[in-house]
């Protein structure tokens, strides 16, 4: 097969499932070839779950999985890549497994315990008191004891291997050797009982987790166990068939994520490298980006091996300049009105924090409190601290802990220094004091070590459920700002910080991927583009909400208490519908998306109801809110639909300039499957529907030397956005050194609209390009995406003859953008020739 040698120029991310095999995707790779990408990008390949949609619950990572294409199917893909002068990028999961009878490891540690050959692959922690030395299940529909007495719990055979099982609703399970004498599938609760006390597991409720598990979950996922990926030998048995891949140039980079819930990142990272540096064929360059979330103000450490992060921060840096800081005031106001939520984003995602670790994750807490108490009292010092006083100490930590991950000594507002002086305002000095040694680094020794790591990793789950998927779905003033890796409280940024933090991408991690949509994002990159012209519309925002809410006020039920939808859901209602309202007005199928949207984000947020404790009636009464107020016959359609129309116009606008920045700036381009096109999708599952490459196929052939201004003029269907996007990757590939290895350095624009410019450079001996996109452009648009008032706003170029500006400008020193955006919203201009000429 072909080798890739050529290092990632731009990555195209492939959900790939039983529903899109392996041999299905690849029929898109010769478009995407086309479209200019060096790489694909692939979710999770390995053996997991029957079904799984997403492949993170691995069942077997010695082999391919076979509903994904199987081992066969893999090697037709890597040839059809190599064919295409394609790489591939392999996202792998070294924090988790599938806890599932499925796994083979997990069920030879059901049947076997500690003394399985594959109980030290699993997190488990063997002497928690509750169960000690047993594995708490916590699988059961109902509790232990009417689950035996309902019979839901049965002595069985296994029809294939003869042996006896447990069988419980949707699992079957071993039983440890010896402990049954003979398969009497009559037995009653307490001889099914006595056998159950002699295994290696113990079943519970499903409820019983949040207090009692004793292994390490993904977050609070009771299916996904945690891998000790840091034993040597848990990594090799992991990784061999990832290395094989790579030994076999069928791989050529890894995104590795959720990178924060290992126990030693760094150490992982590595060992990674050096494992993947002994296999590589020669000559060929290998990319390791990781999943981790930044906090504002956060810095990935400088030590780890990777290229980068995956690009979180990029969206929503790109995103920030979108937003009108101006209207922070009026939007945050508006929202206070409307739901009486009188309290910031930092307020809310302080008690999220508190409930998780009183609620879905007290059992690691109150586990890693034991810890803290029992080498607190081994200590003089530290020996009248109350185990009370250390776990509000830790708790408060935590609590104040605004990074996903406290790594001693990162420093900056948002470290783990901050929190714990955040906390000291609030718990006595002395028990802070004992837990700051403990989770700064600041005491030796091997119980020392082991409670710093368990607080790392605690921290990250902490993050992950208490601000992703609670806070930011219950504090709603501009939901667009809620995305991963966003930090709320940051309402837009300015064009000198925005360039500044650029300036640093490129000198630090100039080959990290720069995303927009991800299959983790919350809002597609162009519902973020239209929601950020809110900000610039927030009085006719502020009228329509009272007008809109007046005018669906029938459709509301509940009680004047307690009104179906809460007014934090209505607020969000009118959101959502802004940012995804269709070219053609809603219709069933919109309606079943939204209604689906609704319902998922009201669970995540745990108000009113939520996924462990659903309520019925109140989801019912959102449902029929959303399909009444969605009726294309009912008044609300019309009554939205202009200012909907406004924002989609301003959305294009900024979603145009958003794929150029993502395009140009530091960093390798990550296209998210088929959003090349407006992408208005919302979290998953809808960020996962199908994409028909087929007509992506067909259509880059006729966009690809369309004229723009005739494709503007048809902005909503998407094939503007489509032509840029193939002209910006033609570019990256004409000339992939100067994105890969040139300077960064802002133009400042000078006009009348110099305001509403930011431009930049990408220099590489004598070769540059200049690019400028508008901002903040609500009351300068002209026609379909052109805009008005640049007239007299110009750009200084640098020295050199133009050699084919995509978007073309006057030549000479001095470019007016006053032409250029009265068309279309980006300004392209190249000057030298690779010969620097």
């Amino acid at each position: 097969m072909t080798v890739i040698a050529h290092p990632p120029r731009a990555t195209a991310r492939l959900q790939i499932h039983a529903g899109y095999t392996l041999d299905d995707a690849r029929a898109a790779l010769p478009y995407l070839s086309r479209l200019g990408i060096s790489h694909v990008y692939a979710s999770p390949l390995l053996a997991a779950r029957p079904g799984s949609t997403h492949g993170y619950d691995v069942v077997d990572p010695t082999r391919i999985d076979p509903e994904r294409g199987g081992e066969a199917g893999f090697e037709r893909f890597a040839e059809a890549l190599g064919s295409q002068g394609l790489g591939l990028i392999l996202d792998i999961v070294p924090n988790h497994m599938a806890a599932s009878p499925g796994n083979p490891w997990w069920r030879d540690v059901l049947e076997h315990g500690r003394a399985s050959p594959h109980a030290a692959v699993f997190d488990i922690d063997w002497n928690a008191p509750a169960h000690p030395g047993r594995l708490l299940l916590p699988i059961l529909g109902k509790r232990y004891g009417e689950a035996l007495r309902a019979g839901d719990i049965k002595l069985r055979r296994d029809p294939e291997t003869g042996r006896p099982v447990i069988a419980i609703p949707g699992h079957t399970l071993p039983v440890a050797p010896g402990t049954v004498e003979a398969i009497d599938e009559s037995l009653g609760p307490d001889a099914l009982h006595a056998i159950l006390e002699r295994q290696h597991y113990r079943l519970a409720h499903w409820r019983v987790s949040a207090a009692e598990i004793n292994y390490r979950r993904f977050f609070d996922i009771d299916d996904l166990v945690a891998v000790r990926v840091e034993d040597p030998a848990v990594f090799d048995a992991t990784h061999g068939r990832i290395l094989a891949a790579v030994a076999a140039g069928q791989v050529q980079g890894l995104r590795i994520d959720h990178i924060d819930g290992l126990a030693d990142p760094a150490g992982y990272l590595a060992r990674l490298r050096q494992a993947v540096d002994a296999v590589r064929p020669a000559g060929v360059p290998f990319t390791i980006w990781v999943e981790k979330i930044l906090a504002e103000g956060e810095d990935l450490p400088a030590g780890w091996p990777v290229e980068g992060t995956t690009g979180y921060e990029v969206a929503n840096a790109i995103h920030a300049l979108q937003v009108d800081p101006a209207a922070a005031g009026p939007i945050r106001a508006a929202y206070a009105r409307f739901t009486g939520d009188q309290g910031s984003m930092a307020d809310t995602i302080r008690r999220c924090r508190r409930a998780v670790i009183e609620g879905n994750l007290a059992a690691p807490f109150e586990a890693l409190v034991d810890a803290v108490d029992r080498l607190a009292y081994a200590g003089w010092e530290s020996r009248d601290l109350t185990r009370a006083d250390l776990r509000e100490a830790l708790a408060t930590v935590i609590e104040h802990l605004q990074a996903y991950r406290g790594y001693p000594g990162d420093g900056g507002t948002f470290s783990l220094d901050a929190a714990i002086a955040r906390a000291r305002e609030t718990v006595p000095g002395p028990a802070l004091d004992a837990v700051a040694k403990l989770v700064s680094g600041r005491v030796p020794g091997d119980d020392a070590a082991l409670i710093l790591q368990r607080f790392q990793q605690l921290t990250g789950a902490v993050a992950a459920k208490a601000v992703e998927d609670t806070a930011f779905y219950r504090h709603l003033p501009l939901v667009s700002l809620n995305e991963v890796g966003g930090w709320p409280e940051r309402f837009g940024i300015a064009p000198d910080d925005f360039h500044a933090a650029f300036a640093r991408r490129r000198q630090d991690w100039p080959d990290a991927l720069s995303s927009l949509s991800t299959h983790d994002h919350k809002r597609g990159a162009d519902v973020r583009a239209r929601l950020a012209a809110l900000t610039e519309l927030a009085p006719e925002w502020q009228s329509g909400l009272v007008a809109w809410s007046a005018l669906l006020a029938p459709q509301r039920g509940g009680s004047e208490d307690r009104p179906v939808p809460s007014r934090r859901h209505e607020h969000l209602f009118y959101q959502t519908v802004l940012g995804t309202w269709p070219a053609g007005g809603p219709d069933k199928d919109y309606a079943d998306r939204i209604v689906a949207y609704l319902l998922k984000a009201a669970r995540e947020g745990k108000d009113e109801t939520s996924w462990t404790d659903p309520d019925q009636a109140y989801e019912a009464g959102l449902e029929r809110f959303i399909r009444a107020a969605l009726d294309p016959s009912g008044p609300f359609p019309a009554a939205v639909a202009p200012f909907a129309e406004r924002l989609a116009r301003i959305g294009a606008v900024n979603g145009l300039a958003q794929l150029a920045m993502q395009m140009t700036l530091p960093g390798v381009p990550d296209l998210y499957q088929g959003t090349e096109e407006w992408d208005l999708s919302l979290v998953d599952p809808d960020n996962r529907r199908p994409v028909d490459w087929d007509r992506l196929a067909r259509q880059l052939d006729t966009v690809a030397e369309a004229d723009p201004a005739e494709l503007a003029a048809a902005w909503p269907n998407a094939r503007i956005k489509h032509w840029l996007a193939a002209r910006l990757l033609r570019l990256r590939r004409e000339d992939p050194e100067l994105f890969a290895r040139g300077d960064y350095a802002p133009v400042a624009a000078q006009g009348p609209a110099a305001a509403h410019v930011v431009a930049w450079r990408r220099s590489l001996d004598g070769r540059h390009l200049v690019v400028a996109v508008p901002r903040l452009v609500a009351g300068q648009l002209n026609g379909a995406l052109g805009l008005t008032g640049f007239d007299g706003t110009a750009l200084t170029l640098p020295d050199g003859r133009s050699v084919g500006d995509d978007v073309r400008g006057n030549e000479g020193s001095r470019a007016d953008l006053g032409p250029v955006f009265g068309r279309l919203p980006v300004f392209l201009h190249r000057v030298g020739d690779r010969n620097g000429q």
